[in-house]
């Protein structure tokens, strides 16, 4: 099988949990635990992915390789393969402002167009199959139009530009001027799978476009229970969705403004699967540097059932936030990728579906994840 070359747009923990589990699966050290699909699709194996570059903005990985940059995270192996992989430089538009790390971006001193032109050509001389944004959390940003969106662009607008809707952009031009499509995966809660502007990109690049937000742990198990008690006509009344965590992602969640983000994404599908309005409260809500990636979670629903009885769930752990994301993303790439090769583009609704927290109107995971095997074992 061609091997699938991975881009990364920010690489913090999960891009390097995914390249070190991916190694650690190609030298037989770990199994396919984790990753959904497993080897089941049969056009891609895990081991066909490649991850061969990411882009970032922290001052202490830029310019270096993998090899280099993962001593950030001591948990973590360094992998032979560590050493070919290279960190650029990447956009900032802010992203970093109140981080605990010295930032640094193209746009520091280059016009936006400059960077489009920079990023867009490492894209196409690298020939990525795939690019995935997965940035801290931003504040969600609409654009009405491509028009708008390169103008944008081409007058230096970056207070109104974001970096998830920038390196979408540069990967659907990297793909039109190559003339071979790209697979898109926007791993954040901004608007870009969920936004008409990126998609006409994606069709017009004949590429595919998969997002918004990793959906891979408290969110999950919340739609599906929201769908078990559907079915059994029993009427939820309100809805609690706390985490708590201490990674990075947890930092800048701090910024009321980028937190509304995650509560858009984690909030509609109660709405959706219900088809009601319920009072809730569904989104992180602290940092706490001990607990590390691994987030604590609490959930807590009342609901009404047969004769006027009251039942009262409660759920609380602790979950690994970025191994999660992580495995979930082998799979995205390796579908992206089957998608294209039958000449599918713009959005995948089942992809999206399963493996999303926010597209179009949601359903339960378990009901997207029967689409996706129909969508998957079509011929």
């Amino acid at each position: 099988m061609a091997g699938l070359k991975i881009g990364f747009f920010g690489f913090g923990y999960v891009a390097s949990t995914f390249a070190c589990g991916l190694e650690r699966i190609k030298a037989g050290e770990i199994d396919l635990t984790g990753i959904p699909l497993e080897n089941k699709i049969p056009q891609h194996k895990v081991e066909d992915i490649e991850v061969v570059c990411g882009f970032d903005v922290d001052k202490r990985k830029t310019g270096k390789t993998l090899s280099s940059a993962i001593q950030l995270y001591p948990e973590l192996k360094d992998m032979k393969a560590f050493e070919k992989i290279k960190i650029f430089k990447g956009i900032n538009l802010n992203s970093t402002e109140g981080m605990p790390f010295e930032g640094e971006g193209l746009d520091y001193d280059k016009s936006l167009e400059e960077c489009a032109k920079e990023i867009t050509e490492e894209i196409t001389e690298l020939d990525l199959d795939c690019t995935i944004t997965i940035t801290a959390t931003e504040p969600i940003v609409d654009v009405e139009s491509v028009d708008e969106l390169e103008k944008m662009i081409k007058n230096d607008q970056k207070d109104k530009m974001t970096a998830s809707m920038f390196y979408a952009y540069c990967a659907f031009s990297a793909a039109k001027k190559r003339g071979r499509g790209i697979v898109h995966i926007n791993g954040i809660p901004s608007k870009v799978a969920n936004c008409p502007v990126f998609v006409e990109l994606a069709e017009m690049s004949d590429s595919v476009l998969i997002g918004d937000d990793i959906s891979s742990g408290q969110s999950r198990m919340l739609s599906d229970l929201m769908e078990h008690y559907k079915e059994l006509n029993r009427k939820i009344l309100s809805a609690v969705g706390a985490n708590w965590g201490g990674n990075m992602d947890f930092f800048r969640l701090q910024d009321e403004k980028r937190n509304e983000s995650k509560k858009v994404t984690k909030t509609g599908c109660a709405q959706d699967i219900l088809g009601y309005d319920l009072p809730s409260d569904i989104k992180p809500h602290g940092y706490l540097e001990p607990l590390g990636d691994k987030k604590a979670i609490f959930m807590h629903f009342p609901m009404k059932l047969f004769n006027g009885a009251e039942d009262e769930i409660f759920i609380c752990g602790r979950i690994n936030d970025s191994p999660a994301a992580a495995g979930m993303l082998v799979d995205m790439v390796r579908l992206g990728a089957v998608a294209l090769s039958r000449g599918e583009k713009g959005v995948i609704p089942p992809i999206n579906s399963f493996y999303c927290k926010w597209f179009g109107k949601q359903h339960s995971k378990i009901l997207a994840y029967q689409e996706l095997m129909g969508w998957l074992g079509k011929k």
